[in-house]
């Protein structure tokens, strides 16, 4: 591989010399080759050169292409740059003479019809001329014809987000056209660079919509591919991003953009035909490793404030609130000159009057005072964390000067060896924090109460305060042990968190909204997530700014940069993370996930059970082939238990026992249980769906009343029979309600015994496909 790398380094450094960030196709070809995938066979004629048969001979095909070679020419075909000519010397050379002839005028019009941005539409030919280097003699391919499928692209991007990143799907003239009408996830193999397994891009691949036709024929043709040479290709991609990608530091090249499109097929290989690859030198700087710090931000044991009014202000609401949630106030220091104490706590003229070095500073005065006291802090040394909630940091034209002289204060304090803060925010709403008995949030408990203080087993982490508060007002008996609000990301990222809760959170669930990555965060969270799962956590994810306008509002919120959302979503994924497509799923998320911690997720095979056979129906509609659950295969002994349970009630006159599982609504609450005990007990059930309709006499499904005698908290009811039998069951299994208000205790019963619980049964179905999928995906099951 050294000698490989030196091949492509001595590539790159002749076309730097030249001044070109962009190489030529033969160089394309060289690259590839010492990557070891094949290419054509090819000649580079340099301008003024005229070839011979001897010269031709070596490619040994009865035609050829000619092709014209120009650091400016990109679209070739569009010009008369590429010819498709006989094999012999007096056509070769006479094509050459063509092109160099008629090409630099063709250019020249082109470029003044099409114009650019740098002024270079006014070229005249001569000078377009004087760039042509020569021109590519390239073998023509005898490539198999099998229609869709017969050309594909390949190519490897550099994005902020997440680095090098390698995408693989068709090609050819229509890609853009068809990828677009393909279904989703099926039209582009997308993955991280940095993150590729080889033992993973198999289940990735095999989704691809032209896969089928490739690797298992078509029509009675024998397959024109295996799997191996899919994954080879996108394997030898991946490893030239680590290679040269910018958060390396190994070699000086940062590959921005390669692409072969198309690859074709001859004898069961891969062959590119047309290729491009640009480069620079645009290494991102390292990011501190700040993140074993955070123990100071979220568990303080002193707290400075500034901003604080005697009347109330937002600083006193913050001060307030960090009060309520019991932090000691003698352990509270308030910078305010003219005053002795505030709400109990000592106060002090300035910030170089501070006491101690404060474990957590929270900055509540307006955007443009912050660089001064961050300043100071440093200066004096006062304060290991802070917290800015000030808005208007970077996502307000003009302020972009105060987040990067805050940047220059933090490098500055950090290179000189000096007590220097790490910072959450600014633009952020504060951090509600359980262990560390403080709410720097600005909101009155009479309008968001304080979280119970019950077993919570979730962190909140929002580039949004105001979607994190949302969510805690929507679904308080979800508890978080952390609430963060993360703003415009000035310091700590969400993956400098996650890595902090990698070696110390006891939280099951981390559940983020994301508007934008700082760079390079994209790569690092999915990293992070990936090893929580390992942990058996569970990271969840909504992403907005996947739009064009969603992206420009997400600019002018927290001045953050929302990336490519197919890219976004294949990297996370591919790590193991839940992301979340609508507020919705993410909402059932935060509720379900924690209460599937330690499942084990072992396979597809699903078990469907219900009393009612609408349900049955419709849950079975809801298997998606190859997306989500497949129907498990009842064994005969579980068949055979099943009847022995139908018969007392003359359930098998009415119902065989097949999956989906209707019980009928003549099941009483024993039957139903029994049921359900049995389907888990079979080794070929993997996960299940359990919804009883309960609206039916047999079962107890009400909570007492008068009028009737049911009781859902009696141990022979079905919904205590329930939490017993999937309480001591491993596999994953969610409950459906589908009913209304009366049964709302039920669901309450269920969930508060820590069930999963849905309340529409085609919700149920695709949030178990979609996590079970995840699972098996990541654990390199599937």
């Amino acid at each position: 591989m050294r000698n490989a790398t030196n091949k492509i380094l001595r590539i790159f450094a002749r076309a730097e010399k030249e001044k070109r960030s962009v190489l030529f196709e033969h160089e394309v070809y060289a690259l590839l080759r010492a990557c070891g995938i094949a290419t054509p066979r090819f000649i580079f004629v340099p301008r003024g050169t005229r070839l011979t048969g001897d010269d031709l001979g070596p490619l040994g095909s009865a035609g050829v292409v000619v092709k014209v070679i120009s650091s400016e020419i990109l679209h070739k075909s569009d010009v008369g740059g590429v010819a498709f000519v006989p094999n012999a010397a007096d056509a070769v050379n006479a094509a050459i003479r063509g092109m160099n002839s008629r090409v630099p005028a063709r250019f020249a019009e082109w470029l003044a019809q099409h114009g650019r941005q740098d002024g270079s539409g006014g070229r005249t030919a001569e000078d377009i001329a004087a760039k042509i280097r020569g021109v590519l003699v390239v073998e023509k391919v005898a490539a198999e014809d099998i229609g869709f499928g017969s050309e594909l692209l390949v190519g490897l991007r550099n994005s902020r987000e997440f680095g090098p990143v390698v995408t693989m799907g068709l090609g050819g003239l229509d890609v853009e056209y068809l990828n677009e009408r393909l279904r989703e996830g099926r039209a582009l193999a997308i993955g991280s660079a940095h993150l590729l397994r080889r033992s993973g891009l198999a289940p990735a691949l095999s989704r691809l919509a032209v896969t089928g036709k490739l690797l298992g024929g078509f029509r009675g043709k024998p397959a024109p591919l295996a799997m191996t040479a899919l994954i080879d290709i996108f394997e030898k991609f991946g490893r030239l991003g680590r290679l040269f990608s910018p958060f390396g530091r190994r070699f000086p090249y940062v590959i921005e953009e390669a692409e072969v499109n198309p690859f074709v097929i001859r004898g069961g290989r891969l062959l590119p035909l047309d290729g491009l690859c640009r480069f620079s030198r645009r290494h991102e700087p390292p990011r501190p490793a700040i993140h074993g710090r955070i123990e100071h931000l979220l568990r303080p044991a002193s707290i400075g404030i500034i901003g604080v009014s005697e009347r109330l202000n937002l600083g006193r609401l913050i001060l307030k609130n960090i009060l309520r949630e019991g932090f000691p106030r003698e352990r509270v220091y308030v910078v305010k000159p003219g005053l002795t104490e505030i709400e109990g706590c000592r106060c002090v003229p300035e910030i170089r009057d501070l006491p101690e070095t404060v474990d957590l500073f929270v900055l509540t005065l307006a955007a443009e005072h912050s660089p001064a006291v961050i300043e100071a802090l440093i200066t004096f040394g006062k304060a290991r964390s802070v917290i800015i909630i000030a808005g208007g940091l970077g996502e307000k034209k003009g302020t972009e000067d105060l987040e990067a002289n805050i940047r220059g204060l933090l490098k500055w304090g950090r290179d000189a060896g000096k007590v220097t803060p790490i910072i959450n925010g600014g633009n952020c709403m504060g951090i509600y924090s359980a262990p560390g008995k403080y709410d720097t949030t600005f909101l009155p408990s009479h309008k968001l109460a304080s979280p119970g203080k019950g077993h919570p087993g979730l962190v909140y982490l929002s580039q949004s305060g105001a979607f994190m508060a949302s969510r805690m007002s929507k679904l308080p008996g979800v508890e978080p042990l952390f609430a963060i609000s993360l703003g415009n990301q000035l310091d700590l990222a969400a993956s400098d968190y996650l890595n902090y809760f990698l070696a110390s959170g006891e939280a099951s669930v981390y559940a983020l909204y994301i508007e934008g990555f700082v760079p390079g965060d994209g790569l690092a969270l999915a990293r992070a997530a990936k090893e929580l799962g390992k942990l058996g956590k569970s990271v969840l994810v909504y992403k907005s700014g996947r739009s064009p306008e969603g992206r420009r509002a997400t600019a002018g919120h927290t001045a953050s940069v929302a990336g490519d959302y197919e890219v976004c979503r294949a990297v996370l994924e591919s790590a193991g993370v839940f992301l979340a497509e609508t507020i919705g799923e993410f909402e059932d998320a935060l509720r379900v996930l924690p209460r599937l911690a330690g499942k084990t997720f072992a396979g597809r095979s699903a078990a469907l059970v219900s009393n009612a056979g609408f349900e049955c129906v419709i849950m079975a509609d809801g298997l998606k082939d190859g997306d989500g659950l497949e129907l498990a295969r009842l064994s005969p002994r579980t068949v055979s238990g099943i009847a022995t349970l139908f018969k007392p009630l003359g359930i098998d006159r009415l119902q065989d026992v097949r999956n989906p599982l209707d019980l009928t609504p003549v099941a009483d609450d024993a039957t139903f249980a029994g049921a359900i005990d049995l389907v888990l007990a079979d080794r070929g059930v993997d996960c299940a769906v359990v919804s009883p309709v309960p609206m039916t006499a047999a079962l107890q499904t009400l909570a007492p009343a008068p009028e009737h005698g049911e009781d859902i908290r009696s141990p022979e009811s079905v919904g205590q029979r329930l939490v017993a039998i999937l309480g001591r069951s491993a596999k994953p299994v969610v409950v459906n309600i589908d009913a209304g208000p009366a049964y709302d205790p039920l669901a309450r019963l269920l969930e508060e015994a820590g069930l999963p619980v849905f309340r529409r049964s085609d919700d149920a179905l695709r949030f178990l496909g979609k996590l079970v999928n995840l699972r098996l995906r990541t654990a390199g099951k599937r």
